[in-house]
């Protein structure tokens, strides 16, 4: 969804301008699937539409800031198929169907945007490309790019050809350890200072999936252990906590947590430390089983390792159950 002006460009002719926001904005709005793929814009195949109708494209996503001009890699998403107009004006009749065409006015109107003329806006300047979720691999943390990139000297909206040097490995992970420098100055030194810190962009869940795949859970679930068994919202019992999902296996509980990022790694991250608290907190444990729930995203096989690896190591009961939107069906617990 748009995020607001922050951040935009403050070119007063350019479309985010003008408006405070880029249809680009709903690219990865995951939550709105139409037989099996997700419809988005990108203003670089819109400025060639004729030349690119048809073709499928690999496409690798930067974003830049357009305060301070730093550019971020964000992720690649395969298989991305450039749709005809006419094709595209059916998918707005379809997301004005569902709704979905007046949601995207009020995110507009709710992130201090202007949603003058978006109404008028022809098919076309909205949807031009689709893609499955399965080929989306977001990274988990925005990558912010050096200075010396060539990415640096690219304008925005630009489709360009993929080199190697424009992106950094990012798949392996280089952890070395270095001593902190002695400093002059001592504990009875410490004052507190105000500083001002410049937020990270960084990914967001998306709400409207996350409330589809726990209506799924929770029927896959009741047919497989019952009415009585299954509960959904459940107070952790402490604050305002609530679990996403309950299954009372017996005498044994199964916790679920339900992450929509656009990156499992993300959807991991954020969701383990909850079942780890909700499960633990403050002396107990309550759930034999901790299963992290998420969309199938590209980078599907790297979590599936990762939570592998740490059922292993620190035997942990954390698995990992995936929902396949294409095919509207759950993968095992891994």
């Amino acid at each position: 969804m748009p995020s607001g002006r922050g951040g935009k460009s403050t070119n007063k002719d350019s479309h985010e301008g003008k408006y405070g926001y880029g249809h680009e904005e709903w690219l990865l709005d995951t939550g709105k699937i139409i037989d099996g793929y997700h419809y988005g814009f990108l203003e670089p195949i819109r400025k060639h539409q004729n030349a690119y109708t048809g073709k499928i494209y690999d496409v690798w996503i930067y974003s830049l800031n357009g305060f301070n001009k730093k550019r971020y890699f964000i992720g690649e998403i395969n298989n991305v198929e450039v749709i005809n107009g006419e094709d595209a004006e059916a998918i707005k009749e379809i997301y004005i169907e569902k709704g979905w065409f007046d949601e995207m006015k009020l995110q507009i109107i709710n992130c201090g945007a202007n949603n003058d003329g978006f109404s008028d806006w022809k098919g076309v300047d909205l949807f031009n490309v689709r893609f499955r979720i399965s080929d989306i691999n977001i990274k988990g943390d925005y990558e912010e790019l050096p200075k010396d990139n060539k990415l640096y000297k690219f304008s925005r909206y630009t489709f360009t050809h993929f080199v190697d040097t424009l992106f950094t490995e990012t798949s392996q992970r280089n952890f070395k350890f270095r001593s902190r420098k002695k400093s002059l100055e001592t504990s009875s030194d410490f004052t507190l200072e105000k500083i001002s810190y410049e937020r990270e962009p960084k990914s967001i869940e998306v709400a409207y999936l996350h409330k589809a795949i726990s209506k799924r859970l929770l029927d896959v679930l009741t047919e497989e252990y019952g009415f009585q068994n299954v509960t959904d919202e459940l107070p952790a019992g402490y604050g305002n906590n609530k679990i996403d999902t309950v299954v009372k296996d017996g005498k044994d509980f199964i916790f679920y947590e339900i992450k929509t990022y656009n990156s499992s790694r993300n959807s991991i991250r954020e969701a383990i430390g909850q079942l780890l608290e909700y499960s633990c907190w403050i002396s107990s444990s309550y759930a034999c089983k901790l299963v992290i729930v998420s969309q199938k995203l590209a980078d599907f096989e790297d979590a599936k390792m990762y939570i592998m690896h740490l059922r292993k190591k620190f035997n942990l009961p954390v698995f990992y159950k995936v929902y396949d939107v294409e095919l509207d069906v759950f993968s095992d617990e891994m």
